[in-house]
């Protein structure tokens, strides 16, 4: 059993994420193209990164953070042998220009602790 602040701050931070005014339509498709699923949650993508001395690049980033809560509200399997498993998922959200990007998931790192899933997301190439 967790504690009730625990439980406040999951609620709070699922909140946040799905409806706290700075959410995005998101659009994620399992690996298979079996099912397609569209929930609200962090959208970003920027061009500034750091490389392994510090030094600021140019490198296009993009990445969600979305909730496990919600993904299974929806039926959406995301976990594998009892882990976090979104990697190959088909993403797709609209940038600041109403533009909609499409991405595949290349890395996924669950917060078990608040429920929450940052997937890390790479060019999606449909051929």
């Amino acid at each position: 059993m967790s504690g009730k602040i625990l439980a406040l701050a999951r609620e709070d931070s699922r909140k946040y994420i799905t409806k706290g005014g700075f959410e995005s339509d998101i659009t994620i498709k399992t690996a298979d193209g079996s099912l397609t699923v569209s929930l609200t949650g962090f959208a970003t993508k920027h061009h500034i990164s750091f490389d392994t001395d510090g030094t600021l690049i140019n490198a296009k980033n993009a990445h969600i953070c979305i909730s496990e809560i919600e993904l299974n509200k929806l039926s959406f399997p995301v976990r594998v042998d009892e882990e976090v498993m979104l990697l190959n998922c088909i993403v797709t959200f609209a940038d600041s220009s109403s533009v909609i990007k499409t991405y595949i998931v290349r890395e996924n790192y669950p917060n078990e602790t608040l429920g929450l899933i940052v997937c890390i997301l790479g060019d999606y190439n449909a051929s």
